[in-house]
């Protein structure tokens, strides 16, 4: 099961999904992985702790992925088309919101890989996050009318292998958004007004795109809300790594988080 923690920046989502990745990882198999092409978690976890891969790529890594795994395709589909050099596909590689698109196809890859029990999955900003997830949206929806446009052209280019690479790209974005619908978004929020108003703007916008939010959680509460969030962190003190210490045993002694996580982690595997 993907975990996803979203809220807009400053509000500790680093601190908070590395709390909960290593409670979890103390009952299953865990991955933490950053979207933020700036992360922090190495600086939090020099090395990894017992049953949790601590995973960072940045954006030239996740480029030099998409590259690899889709070069060749891309490639074949633009000499249909017109005449390429080679360094077209060093330019597409880096172009704009490739690397952020590709970043969520790596974040499904990992929790169907089965190697992991839960992978957490500390997001950017809201607002790149945001249009990272409306990206995914956007690429799914617009593969399906894609093949309909080659549909028409099949006839002039004669073959049938663009279709079939389109067929093959329009199932993985399915796939991947598949799993965005079932992936857990617990937003991240303090009580300064700014981030309670982003955070329902956040809520709304989700919603509109077909997600929802499981559950609310307050960082560095001056006091109890018990009865709007699933689970608030006071404020704490010490080192970084003291913090994430410290959330992951609140969490694991406050058994709410947890035990929505792993009720609807058994839910999806009978689903599947």
């Amino acid at each position: 099961m993907i975990i996803a923690l979203i809220g807009k920046g400053g509000v500790g989502k680093t601190t908070v999904a590395s709390g909960l990745a290593l409670s979890l990882s103390r009952t299953g198999k865990t991955a933490l992985i950053s979207s933020d092409f700036m992360p922090s978690l190495k600086h939090l976890f020099p090395s990894n702790p017992q049953s949790l891969d601590v995973l960072e790529l940045s954006e030239s890594e996740v480029a030099a992925k998409w590259k690899d795994r889709y070069g060749e395709e891309v490639v074949m589909i633009l000499e249909n088309l017109f005449q390429v050099d080679d360094w077209i596909l060093d330019h597409i590689a880096n172009s704009p919101g490739v690397a952020e698109e590709f970043m969520i196809s790596n974040i499904v890859d990992l929790e169907l890989s089965e190697k992991y029990e839960y992978v957490v999955w500390d997001t950017a900003a809201s607002s790149s996050t945001m249009h990272l997830l409306l990206l995914q949206k956007e690429f799914y929806e617009h593969l399906s009318r894609d093949v309909k446009i080659y549909l028409k052209l099949r006839d002039v280019l004669h073959t049938d292998k663009v279709l079939d690479v389109l067929d093959q790209w329009r199932g993985l974005a399915q796939r991947v958004w598949t799993r965005m619908l079932n992936t857990e978004f617990l937003l991240v929020t303090t009580m300064d007004e700014l981030s309670l108003v982003q955070s329902n703007e956040i809520e709304r916008d989700l919603k509109t795109m077909g997600l929802g939010i499981s559950g609310k959680i307050c960082n560095r509460c001056g006091r109890s809300f018990s009865e709007d969030f699933l689970f608030e962190v006071l404020e704490l003190k010490g080192s970084a790594r003291d913090i994430v210490e410290s959330v992951a045993s609140l969490l694991s002694s406050d058994r709410g988080v947890i035990d929505l996580i792993k009720s609807n982690s058994e839910l999806a595997k009978k689903l599947r």
